[in-house]
């Protein structure tokens, strides 16, 4: 099942999320691993957008 934010409750849930300023999306097995990603994401390709988050 896929969650939209949140943390998994068992092995088989993921959590998602798009980018608001492209059309990047992830899909994580952890709400941790998602933020990196997601953050990492912003960092890379919409850098003035990092920084005020």
């Amino acid at each position: 099942m896929n969650r939209k934010g949140g943390y998994v409750s068992n092995a088989d849930d993921t959590v998602e999320r798009a980018c608001d300023h492209c059309e990047w999306h992830v899909i994580a097995e952890s709400y941790p691993e998602l933020i990196k990603r997601y953050q990492d994401h912003l960092r890379d390709e919409h850098p003035m957008a990092w920084m005020r988050s």
